[in-house]
């Protein structure tokens, strides 16, 4: 189980790295400010946290 759920991590964060390359600028400009103000440095909040990339990640997940 431990296995199926570091494979299943690893997929997640390939899907993230993939929607940073397809991202337009408009998505881009909002990660930016989302990070502003979510991404303190204090643990809460990564940019992997940001609701805006579910949409990104369907967009290319056909």
């Amino acid at each position: 189980m431990k296995n199926e759920k570091a494979e299943a991590q690893i997929a997640r964060y390939e899907r993230i790295i993939k929607a940073a390359t397809v991202m337009t600028e408009a998505e881009k400009s909002a990660l930016v400010e989302w990070e502003k103000k979510h991404v303190t440095g204090d643990g809460e909040f990564g940019t992997s946290d940001w609701p805006s990339l579910e949409p990104i990640i369907s967009r290319i997940s056909h």
